[in-house]
């Protein structure tokens, strides 16, 4: 390049050259854009993934709430280990989560993801820790449990504030 420059000074046709630097220099620049453009995508569509696979996590653990209740009466020690099992998995899930979304920008976000994990342990927990007591519904009738479903609804406003700041964080539209 620096060689056609060289010529085309010599031969007075200077204009050639800065139309090829700023060609050049355009090209740069619009693929430098594509660049940031396209990172921001992936940066927002990781985002999006990591919270909600964290409010994934916090649904399963509300779950466990219906499950022990509906566990197997006629096989209660494999049903212990395979209950306990799988509130060990979502406990770690949960960990990992708010772990992660700790460590990103938003601290907006990562407070009201501990506030929803706190108070999903708090009353799923007594939730879950009372069904244990308790013997296994006995019929089909009984699957749907109101009773559970009504102490979970306490939850609601903190699961509307993780998602507004998700919402928020992401761009997206807010609930209405």
């Amino acid at each position: 390049m620096l060689i056609a420059a060289a010529q085309a000074a010599e031969s007075g046709e200077d204009w050639k050259v800065t139309a090829a630097l700023v060609a050049a220099a355009l090209a740069f620049l619009a693929h430098m854009i594509v660049l940031l453009v396209n990172g921001r995508r992936a940066h927002q569509e990781r985002l999006r993934e990591l919270y909600a696979a964290g409010w994934a996590a916090v649904q399963a653990y509300k779950e466990m709430a219906f499950a022990i209740r509906r566990r197997n009466g006629e096989d209660r020690a494999n049903e212990r280990v395979r209950l306990s099992e799988g509130m060990r998995k979502i406990q770690q899930d949960l960990d990992y989560h708010e772990a992660l979304i700790g460590r990103e920008r938003s601290g907006r976000v990562a407070a009201k993801y501990r506030n929803l994990v706190g108070k999903t342990r708090e009353i799923a927990g007594s939730i879950i820790k009372r069904s244990w007591n308790e013997a296994p519904i006995p019929s089909d009738s009984d699957m749907h449990s109101p009773e559970i479903a009504s102490e979970l609804a306490a939850l609601k406003p903190f699961e509307d504030g993780y998602m507004d700041a998700v919402a928020d964080e992401l761009g997206g539209r807010p609930r209405t």
